[in-house]
């Protein structure tokens, strides 16, 4: 296996080879890849398993409702209030919605508008000063005029400020799914440049400080930019050939992943070929040096790359897509940053020679050596420099039990806050506040019940009957509905408007058709839900609604035969989503858990450390997330967490958590080996403190570039992961991993004798 890690830096022409060879298999996949943005996705229902009710829902509405084929976009408006009444100036409104609403309908309209609501025909639409018009978009948010007409709605109400010399209303704002989905566009795309360019320039200043040479600081990088452009590459071609949902932040977290590891890697590799130069007392032997170094290092890089290769990987049997898709491309990321670590960075490094530390600062040629003192008979001696790393190292072997106690004191006390999450399932309160979409949700919801913006769905299905024989079951299943608690009205062919008509005459009327198919064979009705429709108690509710339509339609249907219910919309979405998620965590700690463990297992050849070494991380974990959701929902004030936030937490942290603790360990063991349990551990401290603080800097510095957007789901999960990389660097592996393996011994290698 060495002889694989020091393969490309026996000669240079070993070197020469495999850098060619990693640029022509970018170039290549260049050539046959798809860009990543092409095979992307927001929609909330695409990573929700096929079977789930409310997928089934949305496939029933585009079948037998093509007329609704599209997605809503709502046009949220505040009236003035007349200064003489303190009441909304209703004719102003009034005229204003017609104005506007004969606009949308005219030859002017692009034609993807398929339909518009006003809410001067339908009085449910306006509530105190707050109006809204409802546009249908046909077609899907990925067709390339979807953007384009939701923009042309936008820019014409901005003509309702000042139409025909008349400024008509106080606020106007575009909502619904259509602003929220082409919101959600725009915000990814300036996410991946603000984070390229905020990641590129935070890693080249902490490798110059580190090192002090323009070439380390660059080179190394450039490397791994390569390394993110073919993992790239490769996630899109994979998504496209087996058509795995992706979402807008996967090109975000995956560059962020690539650069953090990527950087850390030739921290780890430069550090140890450094110690290996020192150790000649003429001309190094750069060749010999970087053999040694990659031999010794190269297997600590590959177990710590596997641990998080293997979590993400286990996310590939998950039911919820965005795991299911996004975890295997990480770890196909974590993969090519491996190959690029092992066989291309010390390539590259040791082509440089001594020109990869030049430096304008001090002289090169100290650069390895060690300073030396001339003592009063004239000898030479080195001088003894003590660190902090090493003064850190020589108490926790003094006092293990000490160090253990107090350290996991901390650590329980900071897991209280957990308790106290409170999830969040809104997509569009994660924006930024200034975003449309998001000011028109708050519009809706301050003039209207809170499932006014997005009715739930329910689609009663018949094979081939006639729907119209059996409204008075429709209106018991709208009864039904309409009395359950938390749900303020129901729309459904019997209640055009939402109060009852129990005439076929009066129902057509009405509009009532629009809630039957054109094939008669299913009925729809849309129920309102009293509260946020995004809150716990409403995801609770969908439960509790699908058992009550249940029981009416056992119970109640007289004239509906051989039928299908399906409830769907967005609340039935985040219900299933939750469900899914919840399924999915059951299985995957423990797994991602056990894949871990065999990994430390393999990598340190002993049962015991492996175990506490997992230990490590969970509590580590642990700590992390109640001081995040301290931070969230008291420092940060935000209204939720992000529920899948808290999954990709755990595979993140408990990944990486186990990074430095290898690399210690590995240390450790080459140590203590050589010089005793005490002495051992304290100068595998003392040698790692230094490059493992700055690598744990560097990888919590890249993802805290996620707390500069204002995505609150991607902030939360950036500082979270900071937050834990930074526990793990500073309190898990100069504390609590070196306390414990002082105070298990020579044990902590069985059934090795250590």
């Amino acid at each position: 296996m060495k002889n694989i890690f020091t393969l490309s830096v026996k000669n240079w022409k070993n070197a020469t080879f495999f850098i060619v060879l990693w640029f022509v298999l970018m170039n290549l996949l260049f050539v046959v890849s798809p860009q990543l943005s092409e095979v992307t996705t927001n929609n909330q229902d695409d990573f929700l398993p096929s079977d789930s009710e409310s997928v089934s829902a949305m496939k029933v509405r585009f079948e037998k409702f093509p007329s609704s084929d599209g997605v809503p976009a709502i046009i949220a408006l505040r009236s003035y209030i007349n200064s003489s009444t303190n009441q909304p100036d209703t004719e102003r409104t009034n005229l204003g919605i017609l104005n506007f609403v004969n606009l949308l309908r005219s030859d002017m309209a692009p034609n993807s508008i398929s339909s518009v609501i006003s809410p001067v025909e339908d009085p449910s639409l306006s509530s105190d000063n707050i109006s809204m018009i409802i546009v249908n978009i046909s077609g899907s948010p990925q067709d390339e005029n979807f953007g384009s007409t939701v923009d042309w709605i936008t820019n014409e109400t901005k003509n309702l400020e000042n139409f025909q010399g008349i400024s008509y209303f106080s606020e106007i704002a575009i909502t619904g799914p259509a602003g929220i989905f082409n919101d959600a566009v725009k915000v990814f795309q300036s996410i991946d440049q603000q984070l390229l360019i905020l990641s590129i320039t935070f890693v080249v200043f902490i490798l110059f400080l580190i090192y002090k040479s323009p070439v380390l600081a660059i080179i190394p990088l450039l490397l791994i930019f390569t390394a993110l452009g073919i993992a790239n590459f490769l996630a899109a071609l994979l998504a496209k050939t087996f058509e795995l949902p992706l979402n807008g932040q996967v090109t975000g977290i995956l560059s962020i992943l690539v650069i953090g590891a990527g950087t850390n890697y030739v921290l780890f590799i430069v550090s140890r070929y450094k110690e290996e130069l020192s150790r000649y007392s003429g001309e190094p032997d750069k060749w010999q040096a970087m053999t040694n170094a990659m031999s010794k290092v190269a297997p600590s890089i590959t177990g710590s790359a596997g641990t998080t290769i293997v979590a993400m990987s286990a996310l590939t049997f998950a039911s919820y897509g965005s795991f299911r898709a996004l975890g295997p491309m990480l770890a196909m990321g974590m993969f090519i940053v491996l190959l690029c670590g092992i066989f291309i960075i010390p390539s590259v490094i040791v082509l440089f020679g001594k020109s990869a530390f030049w430096t304008p600062y001090p002289p090169i040629k100290n650069f390895f050596q060690t300073k030396i003192l001339k003592n009063s008979n004239n000898s030479k001696s080195s001088i003894k420099k003590v660190s902090v790393w090493e003064k850190i190292g020589e108490y926790v072997v003094n006092n293990p039990k000490q160090v253990f106690i107090v350290t996991m004191l901390g650590i329980i006390f900071a897991t209280v806050p957990s308790f106290s999450m409170k999830p969040s399932f809104s997509f569009v309160d994660g924006f930024p506040d200034d975003s449309e979409s998001k000011i028109g949700y708050k519009m809706i919801n301050e003039g209207f019940p809170g499932g006014q913006l997005s009715p739930t769905q329910i689609f009663v299905k018949t094979d081939g009957n006639n729907i119209n024989d059996g409204l008075m079951d429709i209106e018991y299943l709208s009864a039904a509905i309409s009395n359950t608690e938390g749900i303020s009205k129901v729309y459904s062919a019997t209640r055009p408007y939402g109060d009852p008509s129990y005439t076929l005459e009066g129902i057509l009327d009405q509009g009532g058709s629009r809630y039957i198919s054109s094939d008669n064979s299913t009925a729809r009705l849309d129920a309102v839900i009293s509260g946020d429709y995004l809150s716990v108690d409403s995801l609770n509710l969908i439960k509790d609604l699908r058992k009550i339509i249940e029981e009416t339609a056992t119970n109640e249907f007289l004239y509906i035969k051989d039928y299908e219910i399906y409830v769907g919309g967005d609340t039935a979405v985040a219900s299933d989503t939750k469900t899914s998620i919840d399924a999915d965590i059951l299985w995957l700690a423990p797994v991602s858990l056990l894949a871990i463990l065999l990994v430390l297992i393999i990598l340190l050849k002993s049962i015991v450390a492996p175990l506490y070494l997992l230990f490590s991380v969970i509590v580590s974990f642990a700590a992390t997330f109640g001081l995040s959701i301290f931070a969230f929902q008291v420092i940060f004030q935000h209204s939720g967490v992000a529920y899948a936030t808290g999954v990709w937490m755990f595979i993140f942290l408990v990944a990486l958590g186990a990074d430095y603790n290898i690399f210690v360990m590995s240390r450790i063991k080459e140590s203590t080996d050589l010089e005793g349990i005490k002495k051992g551990i304290s100068k595998a401290i003392s040698r790692t403190g230094g490059v493992v603080t700055s690598a744990g800097i560097i990888l919590a510095g890249t993802f805290g570039i996620f707390t500069t957007l204002e995505l609150r789901e991607l902030f939360q999960l950036g500082f979270a992961v900071m937050l834990g990389v930074l526990i793990d660097t500073f309190i898990v592996r100069a504390l609590l991993v070196p306390s414990m393996a002082a105070i298990l011994g020579k044990r902590s290698w069985w059934p090795n004798k250590g």
